[in-house]
């Protein structure tokens, strides 16, 4: 019963480690549906705890559906729930939420100290763009973790990352300029580019990320001023580009006088927390951090920490031009959320729970994974005959939703070997495993035609 053995080596309360290697070894297969456990007497005294507890764990793992309660007979192993053509979107990043009760009780307690310590009429009332002197405060705390040393002067805070991207764009480059990037690149930069006429130069990489050299060739050729890094579990490879190579880019900026955006959403999702680039090249990059990645996309907060104080007033400048000012009651509340330690909670359950999928991605797909899963995806290449598109349409009649490489191509012939699989947006770990063995069977199907047909 090597479960047990291992029930309470993580940290956190001890009924949730005993819920979640439940949860765990049943998604490896080690405890299959029908196993019967051992009695909640027999199981306090071999982990030497409280019985109260190991009921509160086995209450907590009945309310998620990994076990059954079969009367005199004892728990037992429950089945999977999802049906197997179960609706399951895979297309999107969002961060998991484990705990709805603890989310409803942040925002509530939140939105109640936000209008004790505000009003309502100023909280309807226009506001200056790029966070107030509280709405900066709290991005300090927030991004000091990945920069250190925070000047609050080089600080704007706007409405989500996508306005943070646009307004950079918009500050710092002219119609027809060149942006250099990776080949595969976040689709939210790929319509902005289109949308603001920005030509994007696809910069080659090896297995270690953007090569220096490249991008130092790519800038004299094409003249270009600003570069485009997604650099920590990079959306849609999944890659963390390692120490090393951050330093040797920071200094092809440096010796070049290049601007950098720094898009850097899924940072505390890599357990290495690596330095950002603009850790080594702070006077060239803008470094982009948002909560909609790591806590909810319902808070709308993004915060930009730029080469110095007069580029963060252009910055303020050009989002007061594209959306006047952001929602004052969203950025009040996301404000009170990191001033309170609530987001903090948050956070932690949303990585916790990002942690135990991005395990079960690892040990169900494995042999298609072309990085380890990293944020809140994974990568998977396609074997022959498979092409991204004909898997995406096999998924689809799956009933389920993903990501084809093309959809990320930076460049004009679109590479078509892999697709992007979000992990978050489905309900639950369980009905994740469905659709992840589907895929898995998918993978090794060898005839996309005759499913395409």
């Amino acid at each position: 019963m090597t479960w047990i053995d291992n029930a309470l080596a993580s940290n956190g309360p001890i009924y949730l480690r005993i819920v979640d290697t439940i949860e765990r070894t049943v998604n490896t297969g080690e405890l299959a549906p029908g196993h019967r456990l051992p009695s909640q007497r027999a199981l306090a005294k071999q982990l030497g705890i409280d019985l109260t507890t190991v009921t509160r764990a086995f209450d907590e793992a009945r309310r998620r559906g990994l076990i059954e309660a079969r009367g005199p007979q004892g728990s037992f192993i429950a089945p999977p729930k999802a049906a197997f053509g179960q609706p399951v979107d895979m297309s999107m990043n969002v961060p998991p939420v484990p705990d709805a009760a603890a989310l409803n009780d942040a925002l509530r307690r939140g939105a109640a100290a936000v209008l004790a310590r505000s009003n309502a009429p100023n909280l309807m009332t226009y506001h200056l763009t790029g966070g107030s002197r509280t709405d900066l405060h709290a991005a300090t705390g927030w991004l000091e973790p990945m920069l250190g040393k925070v000047d609050e002067a080089r600080l704007v805070v706007a409405e989500g990352a996508q306005f943070a991207l646009t307004a950079l764009l918009v500050s710092q480059t002219r119609e027809g300029d060149a942006l250099l990037c990776d080949r595969l690149v976040y689709p939210g930069l790929l319509q902005l580019a289109d949308s603001l006429g920005r030509r994007l130069i696809a910069v080659d990489a090896d297995a270690d990320g953007m090569r220096p050299d490249q991008l130092e060739r790519a800038a004299r050729l094409h003249g270009a001023r600003m570069v485009y890094f997604n650099p920590t579990c990079n959306n849609p490879t999944a890659l963390t580009i390692p120490p090393l190579r951050r330093a040797e880019l920071a200094r092809v900026l440096q010796q070049h006088d290049l601007l950098a955006i720094e898009d850097d959403p899924y940072w505390h999702h890599d357990a290495s927390r690596p330095a950002p680039i603009a850790a080594f090249a702070p006077a060239h990059v803008h470094y982009v951090s948002t909560l909609s990645k790591a806590i909810s996309p319902g808070l709308r907060t993004a915060f930009v920490h730029c080469p110095s104080a007069a580029h963060a007033e252009t910055l303020a400048r050009v989002l007061r031009a594209l959306c006047l000012m952001g929602q004052p009651f969203g950025m009040a509340l996301a404000s009170q959320l990191l001033l309170d330690g609530s987001a903090q909670a948050l956070l932690e359950q949303a990585l916790a729970e990002a942690r135990e999928r991005a395990r079960l991605a690892d040990h169900l797909l494995s042999p298609y994974l072309r990085a380890q899963v990293g944020g809140l995806h994974a990568w998977c290449t396609m074997p022959p005959p498979w092409t991204d598109t004909a898997f995406a349409h096999a998924a689809q009649l799956q009933s389920l939703a993903v990501s084809p490489s093309s959809t990320f191509s930076a460049v004009d012939q679109p590479l078509h070997d892999g697709v992007r699989l979000s992990l978050g947006l489905a309900p639950d770990r369980r009905q994740l495993e469905s659709a992840l063995r589907r895929i898995n069977q998918l993978l090794t199907d060898t005839a996309p035609a005759r499913l395409q047909g």
